[in-house]
């Protein structure tokens, strides 16, 4: 009697078995090498937004350390505008109060006749 595995060659896979083994380590193959040469993109890519992420970091430390150096000179001008205000009030309210007083001495000398109350100067 023969039995079932008779007529096959010595443990050798059929022809039809082997070439699906061979095509399906094919596609294999190439999705492992598309797999890494995308990721080899990707891993570069994201170097890249990385160093870009640094730069701006960078850059906006710069601009923040400017801007609260700007911010001290616009508080120091505020400052002095402040302080010359104030002085230009006082030196307004002083000068007002010497227009007053020429006024008044104006209205005396008027009132005292042509001469103002001077004595008449010697020849």
């Amino acid at each position: 009697m023969v039995g079932f595995g008779a007529n096959r060659r010595g443990g050798r896979l059929p022809s039809l078995v082997f070439v699906a083994l061979l095509v399906v380590i094919a596609i294999l193959a190439f999705n492992c090498w598309n797999a890494s040469s995308r990721q080899a993109l990707l891993q570069e890519e994201v170097a890249e937004l990385q160093s870009q992420a640094k730069r701006t970091e960078v850059a906006r430390g710069r601009l923040e350390k400017r801007n609260s150096d700007l911010m001290g000179k616009v508080d120091s001008h505020k400052k002095q505008l402040e302080q010359k205000e104030a002085d230009y009030s006082h030196l307004s309210s002083q000068l007002q109060a010497r227009d007053g007083q020429v006024k008044k001495c104006e209205d005396s000398k008027v009132k005292r006749g042509c001469g103002g109350g001077l004595p008449p100067r010697p020849p």
